[in-house]
């Protein structure tokens, strides 16, 4: 193969989309993965990889959707249940590796120590990557890069008076791996994200009780929506993106308390839903109320036994804490004044490009985090920065990049009081499929096909509808958009039942489409 050759960093979600994208520009890719398979954080292992950070557990279920989370061009099976473990999502990517071959181009067990830019940088753009593979340390030269291994490496523990001194189990939530080592114990755990929930309801079966405390509460999301749909495939659309966001958080948090009464159970969030905590999970209101878990305020200090909160409560003969608690930023092998290792730092133009580099030759992938699916988002940054390394695309000079770093820098600290990289998926998607070419044309669909414009509007914001048209454009784009709604159905009849008895699923889209449009006329006219 000819062309441009690319350094793919990692063989994750990230690095697999990467791979194939700059396959289809026409570049030559070349991944170097620090492990002995592909498939980065959803690698299951009981213990810790060298150097690993987020990490998966054995009660991990995807919070998203398999049609809302699946590659553009490769959905899930009809057979594949609507949310996968994290088993099934492993052999998804290996089966997308071996349908699109990309095997050949991933270098394993190598160790990326360094990269800079190469001596000659201002009039080439390339890149100098030092590799270490099998105890020795080569330099290869690279006319582009694309940094795909992750953004979550260091785990982060807060800091609490008396912490140093509590005798009991101290750990982060990316070296638990299941509950089943914490039987008759008092547990506590930290944090009210996705892993806090999973982690408290998986322990909460085997301890003799779980604790768990959050700094400002959470919002609790059922995977399972209104009529058994995937509650985002019913929230994630193009329509409902259009709304005020006053109106979307409303409808979003009615949504949360129609299955969870946040109050009730203290999980209580003391901000909008937009500006905090999520937790999807279908579990821990049921937990909360069988007494298994305890939710608990804001820690005070830990003593030799125990735990004090704010609220001057405390628990004693304490077994461990579990902190859920997130992470850092870890891009180790390249300097920070390309890659910051603080969210306040941070300067990627539109969370992909080094917004004052000279040349345009390395894009990261996969440093934001989606309030939904990620893979969608992460394969739209994989295909731009691929057409831009190919220079099939282009980008701004580095002023107007600084200059959209520091707008959306200053809209974060003014929404959120601090530069969270945590963004709705609908928006930026378009985004970048406004600067690949894919954006769905309504105007044109409105006249050739008006069924599949309504879905793709209206209907859940399908990663295929980026195939649609423009480049890379997949010929089974439409069938899959089509199929969705029964594909997710399918693998949940495994039984024969007798005729359903409550409405049908015309009924239940326009009970759903009618409240929705009540609700909106209420707010806006009362």
């Amino acid at each position: 193969m000819e062309g441009k050759r690319i350094a793919v960093i990692g063989a994750g979600v990230c690095g697999l989309v990467s791979i194939k994208s700059c396959l289809e520009e026409g570049l030559e890719p070349v991944c170097y993965e620090l492990n002995s398979e592909l498939g980065g954080v959803w690698v299951y292992s009981n213990e810790l990889r060298p150097n690993q950070g987020s990490a998966v557990y054995d009660c991990l279920v995807t919070n998203s959707s398999k049609e809302m989370t699946c590659f553009s061009d490769f959905p899930f099976p009809r057979t594949t249940p609507p949310y996968l473990t994290h088993r099934l999502y492993l052999q998804y990517l290996r089966n997308y590796a071996d349908h699109f071959n990309l095997h050949p181009y991933i270098n394993f067990n190598c160790c990326v120590k360094d990269i800079r830019q190469a001596k000659d940088f201002a009039e080439t753009g390339q890149w100098e990557i030092t590799i270490q593979q099998g105890g020795t340390e080569r330099v290869e030269i690279f006319d582009g890069v694309m940094v795909c291994s992750g953004m979550f490496k260091d785990a982060r523990i807060p800091t609490y008076p008396g912490l140093d001194q509590f005798q009991g189990d101290v750990l982060h939530s990316n070296a638990f791996r299941n509950g089943s080592k914490y039987k008759d114990k008092t547990v506590l755990v930290v944090g009210g994200g996705h892993s806090a929930g999973d982690i408290s309801v998986d322990t909460s079966r085997h301890a003799n009780q779980v604790y768990l405390s959050m700094r400002k509460g959470t919002w609790v999301i059922p995977r399972t929506g209104l009529g058994c749909v995937p509650s985002d495939m019913l929230g994630n659309t193009r329509f409902t993106n259009l709304l005020p966001m006053a109106i979307r958080a409303f409808l979003v948090t009615t949504f949360a308390s129609l299955r969870v009464n946040h109050a009730k159970f203290g999980l209580q969030s003391e901000v909008p839903f937009f500006k905090g905590s999520q937790m999807v999970n279908d579990e821990i209101g049921n937990r909360i109320f069988c007494g298994k878990i305890k939710p608990k305020p804001v820690i005070s200090e830990f003593t030799k036994n125990g735990v004090k909160f704010e609220d001057g409560s405390e628990i004693n003969n304490l077994d461990a804490v579990i902190f859920a608690t997130g992470y850092h930023l870890g891009y180790k092998f390249i300097d920070n004044s390309i890659i910051a290792d603080s969210h306040d730092e941070l300067e990627l133009y539109k969370y992909v490009f080094p917004a004052r580099l000279k040349h345009s030759t390395l894009a990261v992938v996969g440093c934001v985090a989606i309030l939904g699916a990620n893979v969608p988002v992460y394969e739209l940054q994989a295909r731009w920065a691929a057409r831009v390394l190919a220079k099939k695309a282009k980008l701004p000079g580095p002023t107007e990049r600084v200059f959209e770093v520091r707008g959306r820098r200053k809209r974060l600290r003014e929404n959120h009081g601090r530069c969270k990289t945590y963004v709705p998926p609908v928006p930026i998607q378009e985004d970048y499929a406004n600067e690949i070419g894919v954006r769905p044309n309504f105007t044109k669909l409105l006249v050739t096909n008006p069924s599949l414009a309504f879905k793709c509007f209206f209907g859940p914001t399908y990663p295929t509808s980026y195939r649609l048209h423009g480049p890379g454009s997949w010929h089974g784009a439409r069938k899959a958009i089509l199929d969705a709604w029964d594909n997710v159905i399918y693998p949940t009849k495994t039984r024969d039942v007798v005729k359903e008895t409550s409405p049908s699923s015309i009924t239940l889209k326009m009970f759903i489409i009618f409240t929705f449009l009540v609700i909106i006329i209420t707010l806006v006219f009362t």
